[in-house]
């Protein structure tokens, strides 16, 4: 017996609670991701490769994420073989598809939502870092890149696998918030000072 699958152009019904951190998700990802630092923008699509692996484990619908997985990965590739840095528009229009998508395979359950929201890890943690060390008054800092990455697969593993069981907003979104926070301050922790050019 096979069980019948709703075609993918189906969209889920939201109540109260989903469509809040729905619309909070599909505007604020984005617009955080937009602001992504400048001298990241290398790591930019593969942390969002990674970031479409982790909504990919955690929402229960997967049919439009995985497709928007494969276009990221896809694309992830083709820039780092041809050298080619994205631009913050690119990194935030991706952002809002792969949100998008997750939102329409969250079978319109608010937890899945948030979980996929903190999936997006050190894309919205390093824009509040940034902005908090630029309150610091001593030049510009930045954290290493491996420390990026490493922040970011943390994230989106607590996000993604260790808070899948969890199917309320009110665990849900105090510890996918606590996860982002903490990430800022490891950021902030392992920002550098840049030399300034001569």
């Amino acid at each position: 017996m096979t069980l019948a699958r709703p075609p993918i152009s189906r969209v889920p019904r939201f109540s109260g609670g989903a469509s809040l951190v729905a619309i909070g998700s599909i505007v604020g990802v984005p617009m955080l991701a937009a602001c992504f630092p400048r001298w990241a923008l290398r790591l930019a699509l593969p942390l969002l490769g990674i970031t479409s692996a982790g909504i990919y484990l955690t929402v229960p619908d997967t049919e439009r994420v995985s497709l928007v997985m494969a276009i990221v990965v896809l694309a992830t590739i083709v820039c780092f073989v041809a050298s080619i840095e994205p631009h913050r528009l690119l990194v935030a229009v991706a952002a809002f598809v792969i949100m998008g998508a997750a939102i329409l395979d969250s079978g319109g359950r608010a937890a899945a939502i948030a979980r996929a929201a903190g999936c997006f890890g050190v894309l919205v943690a390093a824009p509040v870092a940034g902005w908090l060390n630029e309150l610091r008054g001593d030049g510009e800092r930045r954290a290493p890149p491996v420390a990026l990455v490493v922040v970011h697969c943390l994230v989106v593993g607590w996000s993604s696998r260790v808070l899948i069981r969890e199917v309320s907003l009110v665990h849900v979104i105090p510890a996918v918030a606590g996860a982002l926070i903490v990430a800022t301050g490891l950021l902030l922790a392992t920002s550098q000072p840049v030399a300034e050019e001569t």
